[in-house]
């Protein structure tokens, strides 16, 4: 579907009608659906590194952020974690 005809679904979209008479759901088709949900994905994302921004300048500098383990202390408790268990965590 071109996306001018995916725009124009979410602005003039079918609606279901309950027994109330008021709208209950929204019918998309696929292409459109699977758009929104890539959209909303990519935003998901844009957040996911703003959040991580100041962490990642951070590493950049040299320095560890906040509240991360170097890899001895992650590898130290993966270690502990298989002695406890007799297995690789996961």
């Amino acid at each position: 579907m071109p996306v001018q005809s995916r725009v124009e679904t979410l602005y003039r979209p079918s609606y279901v009608i309950g027994a109330d008479g008021e709208p209950t759901a929204v019918l998309v088709d696929i292409a459109t659906w699977q758009a929104l949900i890539r959209r909303l994905e990519e935003m998901e994302d844009a957040e996911i590194f703003r959040e991580s921004a100041e962490d990642l300048a951070r590493l950049a500098r040299g320095q560890r952020p906040a509240g991360w383990k170097s890899w001895e202390e992650f590898e130290a408790e993966l270690d502990a974690m298989e002695d406890a268990s007799g297995e690789v965590p996961g």
